[in-house]
Formats: C-alpha cells, sequence, structure tokens
C-alpha cells in the first residue's frame, strides 16, 4: 500500500482517490487474513461504491428504471488475465468466464420477458 498520504502536489490524483473514501470505510471496518486480502477486499468494496456512486446520476437512474441499463462491475486480474464480474443478485464476485452474463444490475423477469 502507498505511505505517502500528502496528495496536495497532486490535485487530481486527490480528487480522483476521495471516491474511494466509501469503500475504504468498509474495508477499515473489516478484519483481513494479510495485506493482499485487505488490497483485494478495498479493490471490490471500491467496485461497489463506484457503482452504487453512478447509480445516483439522474440519467443513469432513469435508464435503469426503465429496464434500458445493465451496470457492469469487473476486476481484472493482470497477472493471471482472468476477469471477475460483480452478481447483482447474490453481490458476489464470479469469473466473468463461468458467468457470461452476470450484471451487477441484473434485470428482472418482466424486463426480460418484455
Amino acid at each position: 500500500m502507498a505511505t505517502c498520504k500528502c496528495l496536495a502536489h497532486m490535485p487530481a490524483v486527490k480528487s480522483w482517490l476521495h471516491h474511494a473514501d466509501a469503500a475504504k470505510a468498509v474495508n477499515e471496518a473489516s478484519a483481513h487474513a494479510s495485506t493482499q486480502a485487505r488490497v483485494n477486499s478495498m479493490v471490490r468494496e471500491n467496485v461497489i461504491a463506484q457503482l452504487a456512486n453512478i447509480k445516483t446520476h439522474p440519467a443513469v437512474a432513469l435508464a435503469l428504471e426503465q429496464g434500458r441499463l445493465n451496470l457492469h462491475g469487473w476486476l481484472y486480474d493482470i497477472e493471471t488475465g482472468a476477469i471477475d464480474a460483480l452478481d447483482g443478485s447474490t453481490n458476489t464476485f464470479v469469473s466473468l468466464a463461468a458467468h457470461p452474463n452476470a450484471s451487477a444490475t441484473p434485470r428482472s423477469r418482466e424486463s426480460i420477458a418484455a
């Protein structure tokens, strides 16, 4: 984890990292077996937090309500090339290869049938 706490000299980075505050709060409230487990958890919590944030945008909220939009939250493992997707129906990350239709905002049965 980064040790530099002063981001005054990098205002754009500071602003961008501020978006991870919600994930950081959730992550710090949990126990982790290792630093790597903490980092992995933080990354996942950040994806969840950013999806929650984008859902508050009026255009996104309307499109979701009308069933015109599906959101996806993916994690890419650069070491293995694996992609995990947030499955909104279980709120867990699953292998995208094994679950190609996983969506962070799965459509209801009514909108699928329409």
